[in-house]
C-alpha cells in the first residue's frame, strides 16, 4: 500500500523514502528488487524531488538478489536524474560483489560510493549539496 506521508516523503512494503537535510534517503525493506520495484522507486524519487537535484543515500542492507532488467532499470539515463550522488550502506561482502560486477557493466550516472558507517556516508555526501 502507497502511502504519501508528505511532498517530500513516502512508504509502502518496499520502500520508504524521504529528503531531510537536503538529502534523499532510500531504505529497502525488502531482500529482492524486481524491474517494477526499481521503476516505482526512481519515478517516486523523481515525484518528490521535482526538478532539484539532490545527493541519495540508499540503505542497501536488505536487499538480497534481484534480476538483470531491476538492475538495467537502475542504471537507465532517468534513474540518475535529479541524483548528484549515491552512498550505499551495505553490511556484507555479498553486496560489495553485487556492487563491484554490476558496477563494472552499468557505468552509474552520478559519483557512487559503498559505505558500511552510515555517518561516514552522510559525511561523503556533504560535498554534493
Amino acid at each position: 500500500m502507497m502511502r504519501m506521508k508528505s511532498t517530500n516523503e513516502y512508504t509502502d512494503e518496499r520502500f520508504s523514502m524521504q529528503i531531510k537535510d537536503g538529502v534523499v534517503h532510500v531504505v529497502f525493506l525488502k531482500d529482492y528488487i524486481d524491474y517494477d520495484f526499481v521503476n516505482d522507486l526512481i519515478n517516486t524519487r523523481i515525484q518528490i524531488t521535482g526538478d532539484k537535484t539532490y545527493p541519495m543515500f540508499s540503505d542497501f542492507r536488505k536487499v538480497k538478489s534481484g534480476p538483470r532488467e531491476a538492475r538495467e532499470r537502475m542504471a537507465a539515463k532517468d534513474g540518475g536524474y535529479g541524483v548528484s550522488a549515491v552512498a550505499i550502506l551495505i553490511n556484507s561482502k555479498i553486496h560489495k560483489i553485487i556492487y563491484n560486477f554490476f558496477h563494472s557493466i552499468y557505468k552509474a550516472p552520478a559519483p557512487a560510493k559503498l559505505f558500511t558507517d552510515k555517518d561516514k556516508a552522510l559525511k561523503w555526501l556533504e560535498q554534493f549539496k
